[in-house]
């Protein structure tokens, strides 16, 4: 069973949106479909900032580095 949706009217730069276009193309999916898991990623990232017994860290092979989540 699908979750209800709501429609929403963006505008956004040109320039940004040739970019989303050319990523969405890239990865054969939509524009929406990149701003819907962009959505998803920022409510993440933002339950992560609001708990302060939490830490996001971004790892590359042995490295591994804590992320300063500066969210405007």
């Amino acid at each position: 069973m699908k979750a209800p949706t709501t429609s929403y009217n963006l505008s956004i730069p040109t320039d940004t949106f040739r970019t989303l276009k050319n990523m969405a193309e890239q990865e054969n999916t939509s524009i929406a479909d990149l701003l819907r898991r962009a959505t998803k990623l920022l409510l993440f990232v933002r339950s992560i900032k609001t708990d302060p017994d939490a830490s996001l860290l971004v790892k590359r092979g042995k490295d591994t580095q804590e992320i300063a989540l500066e969210l405007v």
